[in-house]
């Protein structure tokens, strides 16, 4: 392919060609710009072992720590400096990292500006934000708030992320480091309790997963196939409620409470803000219909039983805690998509977004794209069951 060519032209002698891919087509099409050849000769490095299936996988950690070691050896006075950046989200919370960069006129300079935006967007999808504030070099920082405009390379996180906060994206660039607002992360617990009767539900992307359990034994476990597709939030609803009540119906009493799980972003509230399993519901209908959509079957469905939902990655991280007894422990849900969460030693949350199938992950110019958004080379095409 063009893009495996200019790959192979530039990085490690050649990069072997790309085994066939059979994938389904993709709901979204890949809109990220080519990778310039000066970026590459910067960023580009394979694992030591090669992948089999995949020989130009580009790993995004490793191509971070050459850049890193490229940029350390730079002996040329005024051709690094340091990029900072902050991610505000409600609440005061706030995610900070910096980068060091190359200068404009530095022949790593493209690198850099791709570096700083991809930075930018795994904090984005690992935390979440509305808000984001720069501070560093004039050329760079304009390059960075460029990209992370309503026309630029990041547009789908620029329209997504008011969707999950109900806040208005902005950026802002500051001519000091203080002048960014302080990092700030607020713990969310989760309880743990499961007497009485209780169902509990995973919304993924092939299944509605549900389960009866009393008294913390597990009664009865159910798969039901849907369409995430479907635009009609009304066919949601329904197959979501009809899968709940055929399991709580193995339950030898009225359902007490509920807990839940979903890909997407779920506000504190139980709130499917942005959900990816409700793709093509309409922005007005999604709204209306499919943010308050947990808390309406509690309440139409089931008597107005308390009910919580949170990310599928954290429930995987909130799972692995009770079955070791201890905190400090990050859950990866490998399915349709990927999901991750991280408990402290409390088993409390980090209160971020964990989506972090969102997250860039292989640096490949030839890398697969997602279904899910515009990108290349995001978590979920590597961690999950695509």
């Amino acid at each position: 392919s063009h893009l495996g060519a200019r790959s192979r032209s530039l990085v490690a002698d050649s990069f072997a060609p790309r085994p066939p891919r059979y994938l389904v087509a993709a709901m979204c099409e890949v809109t990220d710009p080519m990778m310039s050849d000066a970026a590459m000769k910067f960023l580009l490095v394979r694992p030591s072992v090669p992948a089999p299936l995949d020989p130009n996988f580009c790993p995004f950690i490793l191509s971070k720590r050459q850049y890193l070691r490229r940029i350390a050896d730079c002996r040329e006075f005024g051709k690094v400096a340091e990029f900072h950046f902050a991610v505000s989200r409600p609440g005061g919370c706030c995610g900070r990292d910096k980068l060091p960069v190359f200068a404009a006129d530095h022949e790593g300079f493209e690198a850099s500006v791709f570096l700083a935006g991809e930075s930018i967007r795994y904090m984005l999808w690992q935390r979440g934000g509305f808000k984001l504030t720069l501070c560093g070099p004039k050329e760079l920082c304009e390059a960075i708030k460029s990209a992370y405009s309503k026309e630029g390379k990041y547009a789908f996180e620029v329209a997504t992320m008011p969707k999950i906060f109900s806040e208005p994206w902005s950026v802002t660039v500051v001519d000091g480091v203080e002048k960014l607002p302080p990092a700030k992360d607020e713990r969310v617990h989760c309880g743990k309790v499961a007497s009485g009767c209780r169902i509990a539900f995973d919304l993924g992307k092939s299944d509605v997963k549900t389960v009866a359990v009393k008294d913390g034994e597990v009664l009865d476990t159910a798969e039901t196939e849907w369409d995430v597709t479907n635009p009609d939030p009304q066919y949601h609803y329904d197959v979501i409620v009809k899968a709940m009540k055929d399991t709580a119906a193995k339950l030898p009493g009225k359902v007490e409470a509920i807990g839940g799980s979903a890909t997407g972003a779920v506000s504190a509230n139980s709130e499917a803000t942005w959900c990816d399993c409700f793709p093509n519901v309409p922005p007005d209908v999604y709204k209306q219909r499919v943010v308050p959509i947990f808390n309406d079957i509690a309440k139409n469905e089931f008597g107005g039983v308390p009910i919580k939902v949170i990310n599928d990655g954290e429930v995987t991280a909130v799972a692995g805690g009770q079955m070791i007894g201890e905190g400090n422990l990050f859950g990866i849900s490998l399915g349709s998509s990927e999901g991750s969460g991280y408990v402290y030693e409390d088993n409390s949350l980090t209160g971020w977004i964990n989506e972090n199938a969102y997250n860039p992950f292989d640096l490949n110019p030839d890398a697969p794209g997602n279904p899910w958004s515009p990108h290349r080379g995001d978590a979920a095409m590597y961690l999950g069951q695509r």
